[in-house]
């Protein structure tokens, strides 16, 4: 099977295409923007989404089984304040990606987010209609339209928040979070703002199932537990054995931010373990040790 990872030089991208090297041992071609991968094995091909040629060079040169498309400008705050070029990249070139999984007979894995729905109740369903309240999350709805609508087979991936340690250069809240703590410094965690945290390789589990396998549809992979930030920057500092009273409960200045996903029915689908936010945690404090 040949897998083409869109935007697997990216944080999430990159433990996809490790654990696919791993599982497949050949046939992952993986595209990249600014800054290139080292030699792990796998293929790197450049390519700026908007560029419509471009893109169609890495397919005809990778003639993909599987495409496993993750890139897009995530940021919701780059979103607003950049909307054209975030709906050039998110919306724009998601169809074009679409169209060409399409032409290749190719099935189409879409990483989409939480930010499609509102933010006023939290834990959603997969079946509950989107209604985005961010220019971010707009432009991913839309997306997931488009992949719904030009690919002939495709699935749909859904998460939250993904912690994990980045590549060196990329950052990533717990990371940071870390250093800050053991800086002695301050994090003001809000305790309104609400996610379901995932760690990174458990999050892969659910992308590499979806690429080996069929399954058809919206589905939703995060973490078990819905928590807010200051409960988890308060987990993260007891996991690593950090001074928890530098996290300081805090409440938004705006009304609630409750996102979140509910993943029982997707976890039930693919087989796959659905590990609480304590276990997350643990899982990557022993990935540093052991790496």
């Amino acid at each position: 099977m040949r897998v083409l990872i869109i935007g697997a030089s990216g944080f999430i991208g990159q433990y996809v295409a490790r654990r696919l090297r791993e599982t497949l041992g050949h046939g992952v071609v993986g595209t990249y923007l600014s800054r290139a991968p080292g030699d792990d094995g796998n293929t790197w091909r450049r390519v700026e989404l908007t560029d419509r040629a471009g893109l169609e060079r890495v397919f005809r040169l990778a003639q993909p089984d599987v495409v496993v498309h993750l890139a897009a400008i995530a940021d919701v705050g780059t979103a607003q304040s950049e909307p054209e070029r975030a709906t050039a990249v998110n919306v724009a070139a998601t169809a074009a990606i679409a169209r060409l999984s399409n032409r290749h007979g190719a099935r189409l894995v879409f990483v989409s987010t939480e930010y499609v729905f509102s933010g006023e109740r939290g834990h959603y369903r997969e079946e509950e209609p989107p209604r985005p309240t961010t220019h971010y999350g707009q432009t991913k709805w839309e997306a997931e339209q488009e992949v719904a609508a030009l690919a002939a087979r495709w699935s749909i991936l859904r998460t939250s928040i993904v912690y994990g340690w980045p590549e060196p250069g990329r950052r990533n809240f717990v990371p940071v979070l870390i250093e800050r703590l053991r800086n002695g410094c301050h994090y003001h965690g809000p305790t309104d703002v609400y996610r379901t945290p995932i760690y990174v390789e458990h999050l892969t589990d659910g992308i590499a199932k979806l690429a080996q396998g069929d399954y058809p549809g919206v589905h939703h992979v995060a973490g078990r537990d819905w928590v807010s930030m200051y409960d988890f920057a308060s987990a993260v500092a007891q996991e690593f054995h950090l001074d928890g009273d530098l996290v300081i409960p805090v409440a938004a200045s705006r009304s609630p931010d409750l996102l979140g996903l509910d993943c029982a029915r997707t976890m039930r689908l693919l087989e796959l373990a659905h590990p609480g936010l304590t276990a997350g945690i643990a899982a990557m404090r022993a990935s540093a040790r052991n790496g």
